[in-house]
């Protein structure tokens, strides 16, 4: 094989190059500390230097969300504790006004710094963390969590709570919303009115007379309805009110004693006492609240073989009406086979009041009995009746007015109540013994109401500790795994500088020696020979 001068020269070149590549690779290697500068190198390394970053990358979220829980957790700490300082100075406060030797003058004195003691309170309530939210508007942190509209504090915010995620599966509550820390005074029961006597109740004439009571009461009965049927008494010719108390099921209520609500009966501008367990209502009944029942319309297919109706007992005739819920329905036919006819009375779900068959055509003429004692009749007329023709009318009784009244009992906060107390407390009682023993009351209600507060401070306290140490104890795992993270990185990417010493060592040398045996190659020619 003939070795060409150029062939020499040319390879001599290519394995130059060649070693001063490989010798620029372990220097950017040992540059850098990296045993691959390039994904080309190691493809599955670079994959997992990637990987590896990316649990680093998480973990240093995960802390970052730590510190910042932390901060959150501790501050609403110093705050929960600063509010049950003011809630225990609010408490003596208040015991010192219940002092029974205190004039009015001395009460209105103290209701002045019970009242400065409430805006400090609302403040603590509106506390906002490093970024400017306010720490207990739940997911509203943009919003104010308590505003002041008229004399109460209206909580602004949300039942939210944030959850921040600080390791793989762990997510911790950073905050706690004012909802569940501050609305825990449950504040007094009322009733709302709806339904065609609703101007006929003032919330003003509800007397809660035991909360409990009451409230267990209308938890048991949900909505009461009050039905109010009204007639003209025959004999006084005075207008005469029934009324009747349902449940929301169509029950009767009953009183404190037991005794069905219903069939209570009062003259026309009378107003009823309503005695409920726990409470009494007053309705306020001075116009007429019905049509008169004896102008009763009688309507539909067959209606002209109906005359009059004759109502002989209206109390009767109205009972009837509230149980059959309304209309009554007639229906005639006639058997041309056996010349007889017959007809059915049904209430309007569907029961039958009273069924009649096989009447004679040669009596066409009857008199329809609703029930008995019959409170109402009508007479018919059957011979309009066919026998291809079943004849129905509807009796159209006057509608039963009604009022249906809604229980509520809304949550509401320490300042709240605070402030009701504040206001009768500026009230004069010397000398009137009933607004005396009512303030002892509302000073009872209030101490029991701090209570309560307190009782939920102290529970949201004590899970703030449990959030802490979990915290702690996330970051001690969390900063374990990052130390194995990083093991398991500087093994996979990290350059051993020793091996990369020695490799360069043995690159340099190879460099050299090619530099070397060029250097005495080139001068073997045949024309340097000739010469």
């Amino acid at each position: 094989m003939r070795i060409s001068t150029g062939q020499i020269f040319t390879s001599a070149n290519r394995n130059m190059m060649e070693n001063q590549t490989s010798l620029l690779e372990i220097q950017n290697k040992i540059s850098s500390g990296k045993k691959f500068t390039s994904l080309a190198e190691d493809p599955v390394g670079a994959s997992r230097v990637v990987g590896l970053q990316r649990e680093l990358a998480q973990l240093k979220m995960f802390q970052s969300n730590i510190d910042a829980s932390r901060r959150r957790l501790e501050l609403e700490g110093t705050t929960l504790d600063d509010l049950n300082t003011a809630s225990d100075r609010a408490r003596g406060l208040v015991l010192q006004a219940a002092n029974g030797t205190l004039g009015d003058a001395d009460r209105q004195i103290i209701s002045y710094e019970l009242e400065e003691l409430v805006g400090y309170m609302a403040g603590l309530m509106n506390t906002r963390d490093a970024k400017g939210e306010y720490l207990f508007s739940g997911s509203q942190g943009q919003v104010q969590t308590y505003t002041q509209q008229g004399n109460r504090y209206v909580f602004q915010g949300d039942a939210t709570t944030r959850q921040i995620q600080v390791s793989s599966e762990l997510y911790i509550r950073s905050s706690d919303s004012g909802q569940f820390l501050f609305e825990s005074v449950i504040d007094e029961p009322s009733l709302r009115a709806t339904g065609s006597l609703q101007t006929s109740f003032d919330p003003e004439n509800l007397t809660v007379t035991d909360p409990d009571a009451f409230a267990a009461l209308m938890r048991q009965t949900g909505d009461i309805s009050v039905e109010v049927d009204q007639y003209v008494d025959s004999v006084t010719s005075a207008t005469v009110n029934i009324y009747t108390l349902r449940d929301s099921a169509g029950n009767v209520v009953k009183d404190a004693s037991g005794n069905p609500l219903q069939n209570v009966e009062f003259t026309n501008g009378a107003v009823p006492e309503i005695e409920l367990p726990g409470a009494r209502l007053v309705l306020d009944l001075v116009e007429p609240v019905s049509p008169d029942p004896s102008a009763l319309a009688i309507q539909g297919e067959g209606a002209a073989a109906v005359g009059a109706g004759t109502i002989s007992s209206e109390p009767d005739f109205l009972e009837l009406m509230r149980e059959t819920t309304g209309d009554i329905r007639l229906d005639m036919a006639y058997d041309a086979d056996s010349d007889e006819y017959a007809y059915t009375v049904t209430d309007q779900a569907g029961n039958t009041l009273t069924s009649v068959t096989g009447l004679p055509s040669a009596s066409p003429l009857q008199t329809v009995n609703l029930a008995g004692p019959p409170p109402v009749s009508f007479d018919i007329d059957l011979t309009t009746v066919t026998d291809a023709t079943v004849a129905t009318f509807v009796v159209d009784t006057p509608p039963t007015s009604e009022l249906k009244l809604g229980f509520s009992q809304p949550p509401s906060n320490i300042l709240n109540t605070l402030l009701d107390t504040i206001a009768l407390m500026r009230e004069p009682v010397v000398g009137n013994a009933q607004a005396q023993t009512e303030l002892q009351e509302r000073f009872a209600k209030t101490l029991d109401q701090i209570s309560l507060s307190q009782e939920r401070l102290s529970e949201a306290t004590a899970t703030l500790g449990s959030r802490l140490n979990t915290l702690d104890d996330a970051e001690m795992t969390n900063t374990d795994f990052k130390l194995m993270t990083e093991g398991t990185l500087s093994s996979v990417q990290d350059l051993d500088y020793a091996a990369a010493g020695t490799e360069l060592t043995k690159r340099k040398l190879a460099l050299e020696a090619a530099y070397a045996s060029f250097a005495k190659i080139q001068d073997l020619s045949l024309f340097n020979y000739i010469r």
